[in-house]
């Protein structure tokens, strides 16, 4: 399911933006499985989406790496 929603987010921005060169990376909670059953509150999945420049894995590694950095302001 989250993978459908990651590639339904980056088709409507490359729509929007007019161009292939999309990346779009979700991490989520589950909340179902937080909230209810187990009540596990460290379920999470991520999923991502590359496209255009992006499949290039020399820009994927520099999206990759901006994406992690903890920036604090």
């Amino acid at each position: 399911m989250q993978e459908r929603l990651t590639m339904q987010i980056a088709k409507e921005l490359q729509e929007i933006l007019g161009t292939k060169d999309v990346a779009v990376l979700i991490d989520a909670k589950h909340l179902c499985v937080s909230s209810r059953g187990i009540k596990d509150n460290s379920s999470a999945t991520v999923s991502s989406f590359y496209d255009g420049k992006f499949l290039e894995e020399k820009t994927k590694e520099e999206f990759l790496k901006y994406v992690s950095l903890k920036t604090e302001y």
